[in-house]
Parts: structure tokens; sequence; C-alpha cells
């Protein structure tokens, strides 16, 4: 039994797939392509199968990461095209290899964030202030927490979770790209990033299209 760590991307429609029913269908996947799964033992065995760190809906990716671990004599290639065979339209295998860092040492992920406006003029107003804040001090937001038990909203620094920012304006169009806290202990969505700074300059997009690029551990590696 040895294990193996799926690079995959997640694009067009797929953006609008959760992350329980991309769960489940990578599992009717690996079924499909008869790929010689390691089944967890007990009452109920099924293939083992772990993602390193959820998508949120509506966002792309070309980083999702998902474990297996294999029997057999498989090769790497076969599986992802035995993979690839199988999975619908938006999902598809980039590399398959052997994990080499533990999915606790994410820290970091790096977004390709693009912002539509109705007007030039709204592009460049937002372009501005965002870049303002972003060097900032302070920006504050709220965020979903817990208390004890209780889940609870609670007013977070949002610069304490940017590493990098970028931001660029042309026409109607502001492109940003930007290095945020992910993982389990830290995670700020571009979303919230995005919406907080509309909020402090009382502006709204007509689009946003966000793209998850890479994640990135504690030692500043590419995760793999």
């Amino acid at each position: 039994m040895r294990s193996v760590r799926l690079n995959f991307s997640k694009t067009g429609r797929a953006i609008y797939i959760s992350h329980l029913d991309v769960n489940r269908m990578m599992t009717r996947a690996v079924r499909r392509a008869q790929l010689p799964m390691w089944y967890t033992e007990g009452f109920n065995p099924h293939p083992y199968i772990a993602f390193a760190l959820p998508l949120s809906l509506g966002q792309s990716s070309d980083c999702e990461y998902m474990d297996i671990r294999i029997e057999g004599d498989m090769t790497d290639e076969e599986i992802k095209t035995r993979l690839n065979e199988t999975l619908p339209e938006g999902l598809k295998i980039l590399s398959v290899g052997a994990p080499v860092h533990d999915a606790k040492l994410i820290e970091k992920a790096q977004y390709f964030v693009k912002i539509v406006f109705a007007t030039s003029e709204e592009a460049s107003a937002f372009c501005s202030k965002a870049d303002e804040l972003m060097k900032g001090d302070e920006l504050m937001a709220e965020k979903p927490g817990k208390k004890g038990h209780r889940k609870i909203m609670k007013q977070v620094n949002l610069i304490d979770m940017i590493f990098d920012a970028k931001i660029t304006s042309s026409d109607n169009i502001v492109n940003l790209q930007c290095v945020l806290a992910a993982g389990n202990t830290h995670n700020l969505n571009p979303s919230l990033l995005v919406e907080t700074i509309e909020n402090c300059v009382s502006l709204k997009h007509a689009q946003l299209h966000i793209v998850r690029k890479k994640l990135i551990t504690k030692n500043n590696e590419n995760f793999r």
C-alpha cells in the first residue's frame, strides 16, 4: 500500500459544486476508474480519500489536492489517465505523485482576483483605495468564530492575514494578485477582502472571479 497525492483543477461550471459533492464525486470516480484502492477497516469500509484545503464555492483553482492510498503496482500515469476518463467537465487531474508536505504545514495561498465594475471610474477609485488600505496598519472586518461551543461573529484585522498584494486597474477591471493566510489556524477568503474594501469606498462590483493558484507552506515552499 502506498500514499498518492492528486493535484487537480476545478474550473468552469464545476466551481459551483460544493466540497461535499466533490468528495462524493471523487469517491465514485475512483470506483469507476477501478483503481486498486486501500479501504478503511471496520463496519463500513470505504476508500481512503483526504483533501488538503477545501475551496470556497464559486472559486476556481489550479491547486486542489486529494490524497488516496493504492494497493498493487499501478503507475501514477495510469492513475491520472483512468481518473481523467471518469471525471466530469471542470475537474481534471493535473499531476499524480507521492505526497511531499503534510497538509498541516499549509500557511498561505496565492490568488488571482479579477474584479469587474460598471465603469472605469469605479475601478480606478477601488484600485487606489484598496492599495492604500492594504498598505495600512488596520483593515477591520467581521469573521465567523467560536466562543466555547457557541458560534459568534468577531472583529479581525485583515492586514495580519495579507502577506503580499499587487493591484492594478485597466478600464473597468481591477486585477489583484495576493498571498493570503490559508490553513487551519488562520484563513482569509479573498471575497471577504474585496467585500471589506468595497464597504470602505461604498462601491459594489458587477462580477468577481477568483482563482487559487498555489498553496504555500510555513517554510515558503509550494505545497505538493
